[in-house]
């Protein structure tokens, strides 16, 4: 399932200049940047798009700053310019004010990289913008990481792309209200209503190993979370998703020795579905393993 985050039409151009034009008070008011406020409010008023994109240049040429970042990615995105959008939006995230400027740039910028293939990376910032976004959280931002989900589960998430989340390390919003432990959702798979893994699943389980025994990692202990969807009784689903994490844990043993002594297993049933639909995507979604490093 690919989705086009690329969408034309003024009324998307309208919208964002509303919702950036909030954005302004983490600004100095430096003279230089009281002259990109002027050049960003001019953009605002122009309804030709080179017009508003020469504008919002000056503007960040005076002073750089997340509004006129934002948007000009905003635009360069319905035009289907991929490399200036992504730069774009990488600057405005430099320039992020808040928690919240700081998960918007954050997520425009992977549905990008999403939009790219680069699903497992994207996942993960998805995510963590949406941890970082106070509530509520952008209804783009919900479907997008979605979409996200739904493509990444039917693919193999590479050791490589599982290694680099967890050495990231703890991720700290800007203004330090929100701490984010690293933690990697995968789409295990097993047979039908068991704790058997399937070859879908020994296949995961294989790359989840690869992560696990990277050499910045060897001394880091884990914990592997089951979930399931909410068909049948929270006693029985309860159940099954601690059978399912020990499946993982003696899948990662066996084939990786040295991980003995370093993971621990719990399951949380239906407590902490992703999705409360009844649609089949939904129930495919909510049945994961999570991750999680430990402190």
């Amino acid at each position: 399932m690919k989705y086009s985050i690329y969408n034309s039409g003024k009324r998307h151009l309208r919208i964002g200049f509303l919702v950036g034009a909030t954005l302004w008070s983490g600004l100095s008011f430096a003279m230089d940047c009281r002259l990109g406020a002027d050049y960003y409010d001019r953009a605002k008023s122009e309804t030709d798009p080179q017009r508003v994109v020469e504008w919002l240049n000056r503007s960040v040429q005076v002073c750089p700053n997340f509004n006129a970042w934002y948007m000009l990615g905003l635009i360069y995105r319905q035009q289907g310019q991929f490399d200036p959008a992504l730069e774009a939006f990488s600057r405005a995230g430099a320039r992020a004010v808040s928690s919240k400027t700081e998960a918007l740039a954050l997520a425009r910028r992977d549905e990008l990289l999403a939009f790219a293939g680069q699903l497992p990376q994207a996942l993960h910032n998805l995510e963590l913008a949406q941890r970082f976004h106070p509530e509520p959280v952008p209804q783009w931002l919900e479907d997008s990481l979605r979409n996200v989900r739904i493509e990444t589960h039917q693919t193999l998430i590479p050791a490589a792309d599982i290694g680099s989340i967890f050495e990231a390390g703890m991720q700290t919003s800007l203004d330090g209200r929100f701490v984010v432990r690293p933690a990697v959702n995968l789409p295990v798979h097993f047979d039908f209503d068991r704790a058997t893994l399937n070859s879908a699943g020994n296949r995961q389980v294989q790359e989840l190993g690869r992560a696990l025994t990277r050499p910045l990692l060897k001394q880091r202990s884990f914990l592997i979370v089951g979930h399931t969807d909410k068909r049948g009784s929270a006693a029985y689903n309860q159940a099954l998703s601690e059978r399912r994490a020990r499946s993982v844990k003696v899948a990662l043993k066996r084939k990786f020795p040295s991980l003995a002594g370093r993971l621990e297993t719990r399951g949380r049933g239906e407590a902490e579905l992703l999705y409360d639909g009844d649609t089949e995507v939904d129930h495919q979604l909510n049945r994961r393993v999570k991750v999680i490093i430990e402190e």
